[in-house]
């Protein structure tokens, strides 16, 4: 077993983004993230180099770019994006969003987010 403390996560900044991983050390398959993504925050766009790239949102409404298409995500709405696809967000909206990221595999660095 292994537990961990979200407190204990210590939050970075990526970017305009704030990080926090919280993928527990002993497991491998995926890699989980919470992503502060601030009013006004991009993504650039960029191809996904994982299988599966998972988001969750929780707080927020944050805009996606997937290939040509474009999504808008609300809290509750889940988004997966396949490896070779190119993917970016905005977030337009009128307060802070937030997004949990499940990226198999994993582990990952936070470039790639």
């Amino acid at each position: 077993m292994e537990y961990r403390k979200y407190t204990d996560a210590a939050p970075f900044e990526f970017g305009d983004l704030q990080l926090r991983e919280l993928t527990p050390d002993a497991f491998d398959l995926a890699s989980f993230a919470e992503i502060v993504v601030p009013i006004g925050a991009d993504r650039e766009p960029r191809v996904s180099a994982k299988t599966h790239r998972i988001y969750i949102c929780f707080v927020g409404e944050i805009e996606f770019s997937v290939d040509d298409a474009t999504i808008r995500i609300t809290p509750g709405d889940v988004l997966h994006i396949s490896e070779g696809e190119t993917y970016g967000f905005h977030n337009g909206g009128y307060q802070e969003g937030r997004l949990l990221l499940i990226r198999v595999p994993g582990p990952s660095l936070p470039e790639n987010l």
